[in-house]
Protein backbone atom coordinates (compact mmCIF):
# COMPACT_ATOMS: atom_id res chain seq x y z
CA UNK A 1 0.00 0.00 0.00
CA UNK A 2 2.64 2.68 -0.81
CA UNK A 3 1.28 4.27 -3.59
CA UNK A 4 -2.10 5.73 -2.16
CA UNK A 5 0.56 7.04 0.87
CA UNK A 6 1.38 10.83 -0.14
CA UNK A 7 -2.34 11.07 -1.41
CA UNK A 8 -3.88 9.76 1.89
CA UNK A 9 -1.16 12.08 3.92
CA UNK A 10 -2.79 14.85 1.82
CA UNK A 11 -6.52 14.47 2.10
CA UNK A 12 -5.90 13.44 6.28
CA UNK A 13 -3.62 17.15 6.29
CA UNK A 14 -5.86 19.23 3.99
CA UNK A 15 -9.55 17.34 4.20
CA UNK A 16 -10.07 15.24 7.51
CA UNK A 17 -8.24 17.14 9.63
CA UNK A 18 -9.66 20.81 8.50
CA UNK A 19 -13.65 19.09 8.80
CA UNK A 20 -13.14 17.96 12.10
CA UNK A 21 -10.38 20.97 13.17
CA UNK A 22 -13.76 23.13 12.83
CA UNK A 23 -15.48 21.11 15.20
CA UNK A 24 -12.90 21.88 17.89
CA UNK A 25 -12.76 25.54 16.99
CA UNK A 26 -16.58 25.67 17.40
CA UNK A 27 -16.00 25.03 21.13
CA UNK A 28 -13.37 27.42 21.77
CA UNK A 29 -16.05 30.85 22.38
CA UNK A 30 -19.34 28.71 22.53
CA UNK A 31 -21.50 32.04 23.57
CA UNK A 32 -19.92 34.00 20.38
CA UNK A 33 -20.66 30.97 18.41
CA UNK A 34 -24.49 30.89 18.95
CA UNK A 35 -24.97 34.83 19.27
CA UNK A 36 -25.37 34.30 15.49
CA UNK A 37 -29.16 32.90 16.28
CA UNK A 38 -29.53 36.25 17.43
CA UNK A 39 -28.61 38.36 14.81
CA UNK A 40 -29.24 36.13 11.64
CA UNK A 41 -32.49 34.61 10.50
CA UNK A 42 -30.79 31.35 10.90
CA UNK A 43 -33.50 29.08 9.88
CA UNK A 44 -34.41 31.24 6.16
CA UNK A 45 -31.17 30.89 5.39
CA UNK A 46 -31.23 26.82 5.68
CA UNK A 47 -34.62 27.35 3.95
CA UNK A 48 -32.67 29.34 1.11
CA UNK A 49 -29.50 26.86 1.05
CA UNK A 50 -32.40 23.96 0.36
CA UNK A 51 -34.11 25.71 -2.09
CA UNK A 52 -31.22 26.82 -3.79
CA UNK A 53 -29.37 23.04 -3.79
CA UNK A 54 -33.19 21.59 -4.52
CA UNK A 55 -34.04 23.08 -7.21
CA UNK A 56 -30.49 23.06 -8.49
CA UNK A 57 -30.31 19.51 -8.41
CA UNK A 58 -33.68 18.66 -9.90
CA UNK A 59 -34.17 21.13 -12.94
CA UNK A 60 -30.58 20.73 -14.22
CA UNK A 61 -30.95 16.70 -14.01
CA UNK A 62 -34.45 16.61 -16.07
CA UNK A 63 -33.01 19.33 -18.36
CA UNK A 64 -29.69 17.83 -18.85
CA UNK A 65 -31.68 14.39 -19.69
CA UNK A 66 -33.83 16.00 -22.09
CA UNK A 67 -31.13 17.70 -24.30
CA UNK A 68 -29.19 13.99 -23.99
CA UNK A 69 -32.15 12.35 -25.48
CA UNK A 70 -32.57 15.66 -27.77
CA UNK A 71 -29.29 15.42 -29.47
CA UNK A 72 -28.91 11.51 -29.66
CA UNK A 73 -32.29 11.43 -32.24
CA UNK A 74 -30.12 13.71 -34.08
CA UNK A 75 -29.40 12.39 -37.30
CA UNK A 76 -26.52 14.97 -37.71
CA UNK A 77 -24.34 17.58 -35.64
CA UNK A 78 -24.24 15.24 -32.46
CA UNK A 79 -21.06 16.54 -31.36
CA UNK A 80 -21.17 20.51 -32.50
CA UNK A 81 -25.16 20.02 -30.22
CA UNK A 82 -23.08 19.07 -27.46
CA UNK A 83 -20.49 21.50 -27.74
CA UNK A 84 -23.36 24.17 -27.75
CA UNK A 85 -25.08 22.42 -24.44
CA UNK A 86 -21.69 22.46 -22.92
CA UNK A 87 -20.76 26.63 -23.10
CA UNK A 88 -22.16 27.75 -20.08
CA UNK A 89 -19.75 24.98 -18.41
CA UNK A 90 -16.90 27.23 -19.52
CA UNK A 91 -17.72 30.36 -17.84
CA UNK A 92 -16.49 30.58 -14.14
CA UNK A 93 -18.95 31.40 -12.04
CA UNK A 94 -18.35 34.95 -11.51
CA UNK A 95 -18.62 35.21 -14.72
CA UNK A 96 -21.69 33.52 -15.18
CA UNK A 97 -23.24 35.85 -12.53
CA UNK A 98 -21.61 38.87 -13.80
CA UNK A 99 -23.35 38.15 -17.08
CA UNK A 100 -26.66 37.60 -15.76
CA UNK A 101 -26.33 40.69 -13.53
CA UNK A 102 -26.79 42.91 -16.72
CA UNK A 103 -29.02 40.15 -18.70
CA UNK A 104 -31.73 40.78 -15.72
CA UNK A 105 -31.22 44.64 -15.52
CA UNK A 106 -35.06 45.88 -15.40
CA UNK A 107 -36.00 46.41 -18.26
CA UNK A 108 -32.87 46.61 -20.51
CA UNK A 109 -31.60 43.40 -19.79
CA UNK A 110 -31.93 41.02 -23.04
CA UNK A 111 -33.96 38.32 -20.74
CA UNK A 112 -36.36 40.60 -19.09
CA UNK A 113 -37.06 41.98 -22.25
CA UNK A 114 -37.20 39.05 -24.27
CA UNK A 115 -39.72 37.13 -21.10
CA UNK A 116 -41.55 40.42 -20.60
CA UNK A 117 -40.18 40.52 -16.77
CA UNK A 118 -41.07 43.97 -15.22
CA UNK A 119 -38.72 44.06 -12.28
CA UNK A 120 -35.17 42.94 -11.76
CA UNK A 121 -35.75 39.86 -10.12
CA UNK A 122 -32.49 40.09 -8.15
CA UNK A 123 -33.62 43.04 -6.13
CA UNK A 124 -37.15 41.87 -4.84
CA UNK A 125 -37.06 39.40 -1.52
CA UNK A 126 -40.09 37.14 -3.25
CA UNK A 127 -37.82 36.52 -6.33
CA UNK A 128 -33.89 36.89 -5.25
CA UNK A 129 -33.19 33.29 -4.21
CA UNK A 130 -35.09 32.20 -7.23
CA UNK A 131 -33.54 34.47 -9.47
CA UNK A 132 -30.09 33.16 -8.34
CA UNK A 133 -31.65 29.59 -8.29
CA UNK A 134 -31.87 30.18 -11.70
CA UNK A 135 -28.67 30.95 -12.43
CA UNK A 136 -27.69 28.13 -10.99
CA UNK A 137 -29.91 25.88 -13.04
CA UNK A 138 -28.26 27.81 -16.39
CA UNK A 139 -24.74 26.72 -15.22
CA UNK A 140 -25.41 23.51 -13.86
CA UNK A 141 -27.38 21.48 -16.81
CA UNK A 142 -24.26 20.86 -18.78
CA UNK A 143 -22.40 18.83 -16.31
CA UNK A 144 -26.00 16.93 -15.98
CA UNK A 145 -26.26 16.36 -19.77
CA UNK A 146 -22.46 15.15 -20.09
CA UNK A 147 -23.03 12.79 -17.30
CA UNK A 148 -26.58 11.92 -19.08
CA UNK A 149 -25.03 11.91 -22.61
CA UNK A 150 -22.28 9.30 -21.67
CA UNK A 151 -24.38 7.04 -19.82
CA UNK A 152 -26.85 6.86 -22.76
CA UNK A 153 -23.98 6.34 -25.43
CA UNK A 154 -23.00 2.98 -22.99
CA UNK A 155 -26.42 1.70 -23.86
CA UNK A 156 -25.32 -1.53 -25.71
CA UNK A 157 -26.46 -1.22 -29.26
CA UNK A 158 -28.21 -4.10 -29.01
CA UNK A 159 -30.81 -3.30 -26.58
CA UNK A 160 -31.72 -0.56 -29.78
CA UNK A 161 -31.72 -3.10 -31.82
CA UNK A 162 -33.94 -5.55 -30.09
CA UNK A 163 -36.59 -2.18 -29.24
CA UNK A 164 -36.17 -2.01 -33.33
CA UNK A 165 -37.38 -5.61 -33.55
CA UNK A 166 -40.05 -5.40 -30.98
CA UNK A 167 -41.52 -2.14 -32.75
CA UNK A 168 -40.95 0.17 -30.24
CA UNK A 169 -40.92 4.16 -31.19
CA UNK A 170 -37.90 6.80 -30.66
CA UNK A 171 -40.79 7.83 -27.74
CA UNK A 172 -41.05 4.21 -26.30
CA UNK A 173 -37.57 3.23 -26.36
CA UNK A 174 -36.48 6.15 -24.63
CA UNK A 175 -39.33 6.57 -21.89
CA UNK A 176 -39.63 2.69 -21.30
CA UNK A 177 -35.67 1.20 -22.25
CA UNK A 178 -33.14 4.15 -22.21
CA UNK A 179 -33.60 6.28 -19.76
CA UNK A 180 -34.72 3.88 -17.42
CA UNK A 181 -31.65 1.80 -17.68
CA UNK A 182 -29.57 5.03 -17.09
CA UNK A 183 -31.00 5.89 -14.17
CA UNK A 184 -28.34 5.06 -11.26
CA UNK A 185 -26.40 8.04 -14.20
CA UNK A 186 -29.63 10.31 -13.87
CA UNK A 187 -29.67 10.55 -9.34
CA UNK A 188 -25.89 10.33 -10.01
CA UNK A 189 -26.13 13.57 -11.85
CA UNK A 190 -29.15 14.47 -9.00
CA UNK A 191 -27.19 14.26 -5.78
CA UNK A 192 -24.13 15.53 -7.11
CA UNK A 193 -25.69 18.70 -8.53
CA UNK A 194 -27.63 18.80 -4.51
CA UNK A 195 -23.98 18.46 -2.97
CA UNK A 196 -22.32 21.03 -4.88
CA UNK A 197 -25.27 23.46 -5.30
CA UNK A 198 -25.16 23.62 -1.15
CA UNK A 199 -21.72 24.52 -0.84
CA UNK A 200 -21.45 26.97 -3.97
CA UNK A 201 -20.67 30.81 -2.68
CA UNK A 202 -20.44 32.22 -5.67
CA UNK A 203 -23.29 32.78 -7.47
CA UNK A 204 -25.53 33.99 -4.25
CA UNK A 205 -22.58 36.42 -3.46
CA UNK A 206 -22.01 37.66 -6.83
CA UNK A 207 -25.30 37.97 -7.79
CA UNK A 208 -27.30 39.14 -5.03
CA UNK A 209 -24.48 39.09 -1.86
CA UNK A 210 -27.30 37.63 0.02
CA UNK A 211 -29.94 40.50 -0.19
CA UNK A 212 -32.28 42.63 0.04
CA UNK A 213 -32.25 41.58 3.50
CA UNK A 214 -31.30 37.13 4.22
CA UNK A 215 -33.77 37.06 1.33
CA UNK A 216 -31.01 34.98 -0.90
CA UNK A 217 -28.67 34.65 1.77
CA UNK A 218 -26.84 30.94 2.03
CA UNK A 219 -24.94 29.27 4.44
CA UNK A 220 -21.79 29.12 2.76
CA UNK A 221 -22.51 33.23 2.29
CA UNK A 222 -23.33 33.00 6.01
CA UNK A 223 -20.10 31.84 6.37
CA UNK A 224 -18.15 34.23 5.12
CA UNK A 225 -20.12 37.49 6.33
CA UNK A 226 -19.82 35.77 10.25
CA UNK A 227 -15.88 35.54 9.15
CA UNK A 228 -14.64 38.80 7.67
CA UNK A 229 -17.90 41.05 7.43
CA UNK A 230 -18.57 40.29 11.46
CA UNK A 231 -14.65 39.24 12.24
CA UNK A 232 -17.13 36.12 14.25
CA UNK A 233 -15.10 33.18 13.46
CA UNK A 234 -16.94 30.97 16.10
CA UNK A 235 -20.21 31.96 14.58
CA UNK A 236 -18.63 31.31 11.10
CA UNK A 237 -17.57 27.89 12.24
CA UNK A 238 -21.02 26.94 13.42
CA UNK A 239 -22.44 27.40 10.47
CA UNK A 240 -19.49 25.51 8.46
CA UNK A 241 -20.16 23.05 10.80
CA UNK A 242 -23.95 23.21 10.13
CA UNK A 243 -23.57 22.86 6.18
CA UNK A 244 -21.16 19.98 6.35
CA UNK A 245 -23.56 17.61 8.39
CA UNK A 246 -26.35 19.04 6.06
CA UNK A 247 -24.32 17.86 3.34
CA UNK A 248 -22.99 14.32 4.59
CA UNK A 249 -26.33 12.72 4.29
CA UNK A 250 -26.43 13.57 0.34
CA UNK A 251 -22.64 12.60 0.09
CA UNK A 252 -23.59 9.21 1.71
CA UNK A 253 -26.20 8.59 -0.89
CA UNK A 254 -23.98 10.00 -3.45
CA UNK A 255 -21.76 6.93 -2.34
CA UNK A 256 -24.25 4.03 -1.67
CA UNK A 257 -25.83 5.19 -5.26
CA UNK A 258 -22.14 4.24 -6.21
CA UNK A 259 -21.63 1.12 -4.94
CA UNK A 260 -24.85 0.00 -6.11
CA UNK A 261 -25.14 -2.44 -8.69
CA UNK A 262 -28.31 -1.51 -9.57
CA UNK A 263 -28.80 0.16 -12.39
CA UNK A 264 -32.60 0.81 -13.08
CA UNK A 265 -33.56 3.58 -10.55
CA UNK A 266 -36.08 5.19 -12.96
CA UNK A 267 -39.43 3.88 -14.06
CA UNK A 268 -40.53 2.73 -17.35
CA UNK A 269 -43.39 4.71 -19.07
CA UNK A 270 -44.91 3.98 -22.03
CA UNK A 271 -44.82 6.89 -23.93
CA UNK A 272 -46.35 6.04 -27.37
CA UNK A 273 -45.86 9.06 -29.89
CA UNK A 274 -44.96 8.96 -33.41
CA UNK A 275 -41.24 9.23 -34.25
CA UNK A 276 -42.21 12.38 -36.62
CA UNK A 277 -43.64 14.37 -33.48
CA UNK A 278 -41.25 12.68 -30.94
CA UNK A 279 -38.38 14.41 -32.69
CA UNK A 280 -40.91 17.92 -33.27
CA UNK A 281 -40.94 18.06 -30.48
CA UNK A 282 -37.41 17.26 -29.07
CA UNK A 283 -36.13 19.49 -31.91
CA UNK A 284 -38.35 22.52 -30.23
CA UNK A 285 -37.53 21.71 -27.23
CA UNK A 286 -33.46 21.48 -27.95
CA UNK A 287 -34.30 24.90 -29.86
CA UNK A 288 -35.22 26.58 -26.92
CA UNK A 289 -32.77 25.74 -24.36
CA UNK A 290 -29.82 26.28 -26.96
CA UNK A 291 -31.14 29.92 -27.24
CA UNK A 292 -31.13 30.06 -23.21
CA UNK A 293 -27.75 28.33 -22.65
CA UNK A 294 -26.04 29.96 -25.39
CA UNK A 295 -27.37 33.23 -25.73
CA UNK A 296 -25.84 34.87 -22.17
CA UNK A 297 -22.47 33.93 -23.65
CA UNK A 298 -23.33 36.15 -26.68
CA UNK A 299 -24.61 38.79 -24.82
CA UNK A 300 -21.49 38.97 -22.82
CA UNK A 301 -19.00 38.90 -25.97
CA UNK A 302 -21.57 41.78 -27.48
CA UNK A 303 -21.94 44.35 -24.40
CA UNK A 304 -17.69 43.74 -24.37
CA UNK A 305 -16.96 45.61 -27.79
CA UNK A 306 -20.21 48.26 -27.80
CA UNK A 307 -20.37 51.62 -26.84
CA UNK A 308 -21.66 51.73 -23.39
CA UNK A 309 -24.40 54.51 -25.14
CA UNK A 310 -26.39 51.60 -26.15
CA UNK A 311 -26.31 49.82 -22.07
CA UNK A 312 -29.62 51.63 -21.14
CA UNK A 313 -31.84 51.65 -24.46
CA UNK A 314 -34.93 50.31 -24.55
CA UNK A 315 -35.49 47.94 -26.07
CA UNK A 316 -32.31 46.49 -25.94
CA UNK A 317 -29.93 46.62 -28.81
CA UNK A 318 -29.44 42.99 -29.17
CA UNK A 319 -27.00 43.13 -32.93
CA UNK A 320 -23.68 44.31 -33.05
CA UNK A 321 -23.19 47.95 -33.40
CA UNK A 322 -21.19 51.18 -32.71
CA UNK A 323 -18.39 48.50 -31.81
CA UNK A 324 -15.14 49.34 -30.03
CA UNK A 325 -12.08 47.09 -28.50
CA UNK A 326 -10.77 49.46 -25.83
CA UNK A 327 -12.68 48.25 -23.40
CA UNK A 328 -11.38 44.77 -23.48
CA UNK A 329 -8.09 45.70 -24.51
CA UNK A 330 -8.15 47.78 -21.05
CA UNK A 331 -9.54 44.41 -19.17
CA UNK A 332 -7.00 42.31 -20.37
CA UNK A 333 -4.00 44.88 -19.62
CA UNK A 334 -5.42 45.50 -16.00
CA UNK A 335 -6.00 41.85 -15.50
CA UNK A 336 -1.70 40.70 -16.02
CA UNK A 337 -1.13 40.35 -12.53
CA UNK A 338 -3.80 38.15 -11.84
CA UNK A 339 -4.34 36.31 -14.68
CA UNK A 340 -0.64 34.95 -13.76
CA UNK A 341 -1.60 34.36 -10.23
CA UNK A 342 -4.50 31.99 -11.94
CA UNK A 343 -2.28 30.62 -14.73
CA UNK A 344 0.39 29.16 -11.70
CA UNK A 345 -1.95 28.04 -9.44
CA UNK A 346 -3.99 26.18 -12.07
CA UNK A 347 -1.09 24.16 -13.40
CA UNK A 348 0.83 23.95 -10.69
CA UNK A 349 -2.20 22.40 -8.37
CA UNK A 350 -3.38 20.48 -11.09
CA UNK A 351 0.36 18.83 -11.58
CA UNK A 352 -0.16 17.91 -7.48
CA UNK A 353 -3.53 16.25 -8.52
CA UNK A 354 -2.33 13.85 -10.81
CA UNK A 355 0.69 13.24 -9.37
CA UNK A 356 -1.36 12.02 -5.73
CA UNK A 357 -4.27 10.88 -7.19
CA UNK A 358 -3.26 9.01 -10.43
CA UNK A 359 -1.10 6.11 -7.75
CA UNK A 360 -3.50 6.02 -5.23
CA UNK A 361 -6.38 4.92 -7.65
CA UNK A 362 -4.85 2.28 -9.53
CA UNK A 363 -3.41 0.39 -6.40
CA UNK A 364 -6.74 1.13 -4.77
CA UNK A 365 -8.46 -0.54 -8.41
CA UNK A 366 -5.95 -3.37 -8.17
CA UNK A 367 -6.51 -4.32 -4.71
CA UNK A 368 -10.40 -3.73 -4.15
CA UNK A 369 -9.66 -0.34 -1.92
CA UNK A 370 -13.12 0.61 -2.75
CA UNK A 371 -12.82 2.54 1.07
CA UNK A 372 -10.57 5.21 -0.50
CA UNK A 373 -12.94 5.82 -3.29
CA UNK A 374 -15.67 6.59 -1.13
CA UNK A 375 -13.77 8.51 1.27
CA UNK A 376 -12.93 10.98 -1.62
CA UNK A 377 -16.02 11.08 -3.23
CA UNK A 378 -17.34 12.08 0.58
CA UNK A 379 -14.46 14.88 0.47
CA UNK A 380 -15.22 16.13 -2.46
CA UNK A 381 -18.79 16.53 -2.11
CA UNK A 382 -18.29 18.70 1.36
CA UNK A 383 -18.70 22.22 0.99
CA UNK A 384 -15.76 24.27 0.92
CA UNK A 385 -16.38 26.04 3.93
CA UNK A 386 -16.15 22.92 5.68
CA UNK A 387 -13.05 23.26 5.47
CA UNK A 388 -11.80 27.44 5.24
CA UNK A 389 -11.12 28.13 8.60
CA UNK A 390 -9.31 26.19 10.20
CA UNK A 391 -6.61 26.50 6.57
CA UNK A 392 -7.11 29.76 7.05
CA UNK A 393 -5.56 29.64 10.80
CA UNK A 394 -3.33 27.52 9.84
CA UNK A 395 -1.80 29.77 6.66
CA UNK A 396 -2.01 32.46 8.81
CA UNK A 397 -0.22 30.76 12.00
CA UNK A 398 3.12 29.85 9.19
CA UNK A 399 3.16 32.71 6.88
CA UNK A 400 1.15 31.49 3.54
CA UNK A 401 -1.43 33.80 3.81
CA UNK A 402 -1.52 36.33 0.48
CA UNK A 403 0.97 33.17 -1.41
CA UNK A 404 0.49 31.12 -4.59
CA UNK A 405 1.12 28.22 -1.88
CA UNK A 406 -2.26 28.52 -0.55
CA UNK A 407 -3.97 28.02 -2.77
CA UNK A 408 -1.69 25.52 -4.25
CA UNK A 409 -1.77 23.56 -1.00
CA UNK A 410 -5.65 24.12 -0.70
CA UNK A 411 -7.22 23.30 -3.88
CA UNK A 412 -6.21 19.51 -4.29
CA UNK A 413 -8.57 18.95 -1.90
CA UNK A 414 -11.51 18.96 -4.37
CA UNK A 415 -9.35 18.67 -7.37
CA UNK A 416 -7.47 15.69 -6.34
CA UNK A 417 -10.06 13.98 -4.87
CA UNK A 418 -12.66 14.37 -8.16
CA UNK A 419 -9.46 13.27 -10.01
CA UNK A 420 -9.60 9.73 -7.77
CA UNK A 421 -12.81 9.31 -8.71
CA UNK A 422 -12.19 9.14 -12.62
CA UNK A 423 -8.81 7.20 -12.25
CA UNK A 424 -10.36 5.03 -10.31
CA UNK A 425 -13.34 4.10 -12.69
CA UNK A 426 -10.75 4.02 -15.48
CA UNK A 427 -8.07 1.21 -14.14
CA UNK A 428 -11.36 -0.66 -12.69
CA UNK A 429 -11.41 -1.45 -16.88
CA UNK A 430 -7.62 -1.41 -17.60
CA UNK A 431 -6.24 -4.81 -18.66
CA UNK A 432 -4.61 -6.95 -16.49
CA UNK A 433 -2.16 -8.06 -18.88
CA UNK A 434 0.00 -5.28 -18.65
CA UNK A 435 0.40 -6.06 -14.80
CA UNK A 436 1.23 -9.41 -15.55
CA UNK A 437 4.10 -8.72 -18.31
CA UNK A 438 5.73 -6.77 -16.13
CA UNK A 439 6.02 -9.17 -13.48
CA UNK A 440 6.88 -11.87 -16.15
CA UNK A 441 9.63 -9.47 -17.57
CA UNK A 442 11.02 -8.38 -13.91
CA UNK A 443 9.99 -4.54 -15.20
CA UNK A 444 10.78 -2.37 -12.25
CA UNK A 445 8.46 0.64 -11.59
CA UNK A 446 5.66 -0.26 -13.73
CA UNK A 447 3.53 2.29 -12.96
CA UNK A 448 6.11 4.77 -14.47
CA UNK A 449 7.40 3.07 -17.60
CA UNK A 450 3.81 1.33 -18.07
CA UNK A 451 1.00 2.19 -16.77
CA UNK A 452 1.36 5.93 -16.81
CA UNK A 453 2.23 6.07 -20.58
CA UNK A 454 -0.71 4.03 -21.40
CA UNK A 455 -2.81 6.06 -19.40
CA UNK A 456 -2.09 9.46 -21.23
CA UNK A 457 -5.67 10.01 -22.39
CA UNK A 458 -7.16 10.30 -18.49
CA UNK A 459 -4.04 11.70 -17.43
CA UNK A 460 -4.45 15.10 -20.03
CA UNK A 461 -8.81 14.64 -19.39
CA UNK A 462 -8.04 14.92 -15.69
CA UNK A 463 -5.31 17.60 -16.05
CA UNK A 464 -7.15 19.60 -18.06
CA UNK A 465 -10.66 19.42 -15.67
CA UNK A 466 -8.55 19.88 -12.73
CA UNK A 467 -6.83 23.29 -14.21
CA UNK A 468 -10.48 24.57 -15.38
CA UNK A 469 -11.84 23.93 -11.19
CA UNK A 470 -8.88 26.20 -10.26
CA UNK A 471 -9.37 28.66 -12.86
CA UNK A 472 -13.08 29.18 -11.62
CA UNK A 473 -12.37 29.36 -7.71
CA UNK A 474 -13.62 32.31 -5.82
CA UNK A 475 -14.17 31.09 -2.07
CA UNK A 476 -10.46 30.16 -1.45
CA UNK A 477 -9.30 33.28 -3.58
CA UNK A 478 -11.67 35.54 -1.45
CA UNK A 479 -10.57 34.32 2.11
CA UNK A 480 -6.87 32.97 1.29
CA UNK A 481 -5.89 36.32 -0.31
CA UNK A 482 -5.89 40.56 -0.37
CA UNK A 483 -3.64 41.38 -2.85
CA UNK A 484 -2.87 41.33 -6.82
CA UNK A 485 0.23 39.13 -7.46
CA UNK A 486 3.34 41.80 -7.23
CA UNK A 487 5.09 41.24 -10.45
CA UNK A 488 8.33 40.14 -8.59
CA UNK A 489 10.28 37.53 -6.99
CA UNK A 490 9.82 36.12 -4.43
CA UNK A 491 6.26 36.44 -5.13
CA UNK A 492 3.69 38.24 -2.71
CA UNK A 493 -0.29 38.70 -4.01
CA UNK A 494 -2.29 35.95 -4.82
CA UNK A 495 -5.65 37.22 -5.75
CA UNK A 496 -6.99 35.17 -8.84
CA UNK A 497 -8.78 36.14 -12.17
CA UNK A 498 -12.05 35.96 -10.64
CA UNK A 499 -11.34 38.41 -8.27
CA UNK A 500 -10.60 40.65 -10.89
CA UNK A 501 -13.65 40.30 -12.45
CA UNK A 502 -15.67 40.40 -9.58
CA UNK A 503 -13.92 43.83 -9.08
CA UNK A 504 -15.90 45.06 -12.04
CA UNK A 505 -19.26 44.82 -9.92
CA UNK A 506 -18.52 48.15 -8.37
CA UNK A 507 -19.14 49.60 -12.32
CA UNK A 508 -22.31 47.74 -13.32
CA UNK A 509 -24.74 50.60 -12.86
CA UNK A 510 -22.03 53.00 -15.22
CA UNK A 511 -20.36 50.58 -17.31
CA UNK A 512 -21.57 47.30 -19.07
CA UNK A 513 -18.97 47.47 -21.65
CA UNK A 514 -16.26 46.99 -18.30
CA UNK A 515 -18.31 44.64 -16.54
CA UNK A 516 -18.88 42.20 -19.42
CA UNK A 517 -15.19 42.79 -20.77
CA UNK A 518 -13.91 42.05 -17.37
CA UNK A 519 -16.30 38.53 -17.34
CA UNK A 520 -15.21 38.13 -21.00
CA UNK A 521 -11.06 38.30 -19.93
CA UNK A 522 -11.74 35.58 -16.97
CA UNK A 523 -13.37 33.23 -19.25
CA UNK A 524 -11.88 33.35 -22.42
CA UNK A 525 -8.83 31.66 -21.83
CA UNK A 526 -10.38 28.81 -20.09
CA UNK A 527 -13.41 28.95 -22.59
CA UNK A 528 -10.41 27.27 -25.29
CA UNK A 529 -9.01 24.48 -22.26
CA UNK A 530 -12.76 23.46 -21.23
CA UNK A 531 -14.20 23.00 -24.66
CA UNK A 532 -10.39 20.70 -25.41
CA UNK A 533 -11.42 18.63 -22.29
CA UNK A 534 -14.93 18.18 -22.80
CA UNK A 535 -14.71 17.30 -26.82
CA UNK A 536 -12.97 14.45 -25.58
CA UNK A 537 -14.83 13.25 -23.52
CA UNK A 538 -18.23 13.91 -25.86
CA UNK A 539 -16.36 11.74 -28.29
CA UNK A 540 -16.87 8.71 -26.52
CA UNK A 541 -13.24 7.93 -26.90
CA UNK A 542 -11.58 5.03 -24.63
CA UNK A 543 -8.55 7.35 -24.67
CA UNK A 544 -10.47 10.31 -22.88
CA UNK A 545 -10.33 8.36 -20.22
CA UNK A 546 -13.08 9.70 -18.30
CA UNK A 547 -15.82 7.47 -16.57
CA UNK A 548 -18.48 8.64 -14.07
CA UNK A 549 -19.94 5.61 -13.60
Amino acid sequence: MRYPIPYLIYIFAFGIIPFFGAFLILGVNISSAFSVFKFVPVGLVVENTLIFSFFTAVLSSVLGTLLAVAVEILPKGKRLASLLVMLPYTIPFTSSALIWTISLYGKYGWFSYLFHLPFDPLYLAKTSIWAVTGVSVWSSVPVSFLIMISSLRSVPKEVREASVMDGLSLSQYYSSVAVPMVGKAFWMSFLLQFVLAMGNFDLPYVLTQGGPGFSSTTLPLLVFDEMFTFGNFSGGELVAALLGLMATLPSLALIFLFRSRRRKYLPSLNLKLSDPVFKGIMMALMGLLLFTLDFPVYWMVLVAFREPILDFKYPPVLFPTHLTSSYFISSLEQSVPYMITSVVVGLTASLFTVLMSLPASYEAARKGMGWLLFLSIYLYSLPAASFVIPLYLLFTGIGLINTWWALILSTPIFTATFATWIFYNFYMDFPRGYDDAAQVFGIKRKLFRIIMPLSRGSIFSVFLLSFVFNWHLLFYPLILANTPYNMRFPPEGALTITIFALQALGNESLNWGLLASSALVASLPVMVITMMAVDRILRGERGSGVKFI
